[in-house]
């Protein structure tokens, strides 16, 4: 079965939701130190795009990729983020206009200007226009300049020093992903020295680790057959003492567990709706060739009625119509060898 391709802008974005306190601390220290954590934060991306609907057309993977945060600041204002993650293969003329129009219409919709924008790419380089909106018509002039985050642009050593923060690794994820794309010996070397930082210099908790590890194993992904090498050397890292790790079904639904608290969704209940998928694919083929087995099944049996049908009027038309071989040929549309065959059988059998 062909892989899916991997999503990059939605494990990013999805990531974000996870870790946006850790994201903002990374991306703009000043607005993170200005903000009031204490009252939380709300993702309003949904309700931007159902507002909207109709007045801006972007295409569906835009819409699902972009993020936008209401947070509290200590001075006691509303504030806005704005997150757009980026996985470029080709560069888009278009996107600093897209967050120029984004800025424009959360200002519109909620009536504040109080908004930061951040692009995150963690893809190709962006070009020098992607990075800003500049337009100038006739002495009128407009500059929009938003937060970018590059991360193949960033220093690699700086992102290890920073390991605590969740959104470093996923940084260092994304540059090994990119380093690696065309080399997938490299990517599972890569991959495998960021399992080592996260598991030898983090600190961070069981539970942000859980999502950091299937965060990392599914961005930066390798062909089946290095994947499955790539988990061997971990798990015997993890358990150094075992020759052959046993795995009971109560660790596996722990595991299960822990992927659903992380993603939202279990994957054993993925694979089981998969294989009932399967199976009744699989029911329905086996019908299939069962009723194409019936219908050959009457075909040769029409053919075989017919086939004695016709004999039997060959060998009235011998022996009743007393017509010889060259007659009966003629009239049956058969050889003349065929019909002194079938008559010489016939006498053969009532002798």
């Amino acid at each position: 079965m062909r892989r899916k391709p991997i999503d990059y802008d939605a494990l990013l974005k999805d990531f974000i939701s996870d870790f946006f306190p850790d994201f903002i601390a990374f991306a703009n220290p000043d607005l993170y130190a200005a903000i009031d954590w204490e009252k939380g934060y709300t993702f309003l991306e949904q309700e931007l795009i159902n507002a909207m609907r109709g007045r801006f057309k972007v295409r569906g993977k835009k819409k699902k990729t972009d993020k936008l945060v209401k947070v509290a600041l200590k001075v006691g204002a509303d504030h806005y983020v704005f997150v757009h993650g980026e996985f470029q293969h080709k560069p888009e003329p278009d996107f600093a206009l897209r967050m120029y129009n984004y800025r424009a219409l959360i200002g519109l919709r909620y009536d504040i200007e109080s908004i930061t924008a951040v692009a995150v790419f963690t893809g190709a380089k962006p070009a020098p226009n992607q990075l800003q909106y500049v337009k100038q018509v006739f002495g009128t002039s407009l500059v929009y300049q938003f937060n970018s985050i590059v991360a193949i642009q960033l220093d690699e050593s700086a992102l290890i020093q920073a390991i605590d923060n969740p959104f470093a690794v996923a940084m260092l994820a994304a540059q090994y992903a990119y380093r690696s794309r065309n080399n997938p010996v490299l990517r599972l070397e890569l991959k495998t020295k960021l399992f080592d930082l996260l598991r030898t210099q983090g600190t961070l908790n069981l539970d942000r680790n859980v999502k950091l590890l299937i965060f990392v194993r599914d961005f930066v992904h390798l062909p089946k057959k290095l994947e499955n090498e790539f988990l061997q050397s971990q798990f015997s890292l993890v358990f150094p003492n075992e020759a052959k790790m046993i795995i009971s079904q109560g660790t596996k639904d722990f595991a299960a567990g822990f992927y659903e608290r992380a993603f939202g969704y279990n994957p054993a209940q993925l694979l089981a709706e998969e294989q009932k998928k399967n199976e009744a694919k699989l029911a329905q083929e086996r019908q299939k060739a069962e009723e194409e087995r019936l219908l050959l099944q009457a075909a040769l049996q029409r053919a075989e009625e017919e086939r004695q049908k016709l004999q039997k009027t060959i060998l009235n038309l011998h022996q009743l119509a007393k017509m010889s071989p060259p007659e009966i040929a003629v009239i049956v549309g058969m050889t003349i060898e065929e019909i002194e065959a079938l008559i010489t059988l016939n006498d053969y059998k009532e002798e």
